[in-house]
């Protein structure tokens, strides 16, 4: 077994597109705060870029255990140990919860949710082992603020892994704000703070990449109920929306630089926000009366547009 001398050690899944946050916290981590990084993608070949900047390459399909304890297995001979797992790997797609396939569900569920506490429970030798140095290794999940119940991407929200914020974290979050999946990350956060490990969520909302941009969608219409306009109109106007906030989102780069610099700080804080509109997010939502949260949702995401025939009152 190599061992790793001098150097931090990450872990870091979706990277398979160039421009994407996993490739670019990727490079920023090995080329700026001097990690060795084994950055991974389903497909390997989708990798040949970061490997030949002299990064680590792994195939890694998240939600098959086999191929999670074979690429632990090769970071362990090569490296020893780990310091920081980034869960960047995940899915979105739109539809309205009722026209939502649930098997397309349970196969987001599966990627957005599960994939990160599989990847987390067999990291977990190497990450103690990295905690030995004298320094906390570190988890990070990037999340989403569609947790907010945002109309027609209700899937992608329910399925985010750590998406809402802590029960009165701060003196604006009035209200537990959960989606499927929270108790996951905050509770881990709570569970390995005494073993040397960190959790820190990425709670981000529109950065421009292939994803924001509605270049990358997940399939989960497939059970129509009549309700609701066609799937390519609904599709349509969605990514309209998608896009306006992608017009004005910030850059990947610039959004990894900041997280980069934050998770390879020697106490990395336990959330970081990032994207449009994470600040609403953040600090206005929680402030909102629960009916006019509904209205102004309701009225961004065009939904009585989107009705097939709406009622009258």
């Amino acid at each position: 077994m190599t061992q790793t001398t001098g150097k931090r050690v990450a872990l870091i899944t979706g990277c398979s597109e160039p421009s994407s946050l996993g490739a670019l916290l990727a490079l920023e981590l090995a080329k700026v705060h001097d990690y060795r990084v084994f950055a991974s993608a389903r497909r390997v070949e989708t990798l040949k870029g970061l490997a030949a900047e002299g990064l680590d390459i792994l195939e890694l399909d998240v939600t098959q255990a086999d191929s999670i304890a074979a690429a632990v297995k090769s970071i362990r001979r090569a490296a020893g140990r780990l310091d920081l797992l980034v869960n960047n790997a995940g899915v979105a797609g739109f539809s309205p919860l009722l026209d939502t396939s649930i098997d397309a569900l349970r196969a987001m569920i599966e990627i957005n949710t599960i994939a990160p506490l599989a990847l987390a429970q067999a990291c977990v030798p190497l990450l103690v082992r990295g905690a030995e140095s004298g320094r906390d290794a570190v988890i990070a999940n990037v999340c989403s603020t569609a947790k907010d119940g945002l109309p027609f991407i209700g899937a992608y929200g329910v399925s985010k892994v750590g998406a809402a914020g802590d029960y009165k974290e701060t003196m604006h979050s009035l209200t537990p704000r959960q989606a499927a999946a929270t108790t996951l990350s905050d509770t881990l956060r709570r569970e390995v703070a005494d073993v040397g490990i960190k959790v820190v969520t990425l709670e981000f909302g529109t950065i421009k990449t292939q994803m924001s941009a509605g270049d990358k969608v997940f399939e989960l219409a497939g059970t129509p109920t009549g309700l609701y306009k066609p799937t390519e109109e609904l599709e349509a106007a969605t990514k309209a929306m998608m896009l306006r906030n992608h017009s004005i989102a910030p850059d990947a780069a610039s959004v990894t630089r900041r997280v980069a610099t934050a998770l390879a700080a020697d106490s990395p804080p336990r959330k970081i926000w990032a994207g449009v509109p994470s600040f609403i997010s953040r600090w206005v939502i929680p402030l909102l009366a629960t009916w006019l949260l509904d209205a102004m949702l309701r009225r961004v995401m065009k939904v009585r547009e989107m009705v097939r025939k709406p009622v009258v009152r």
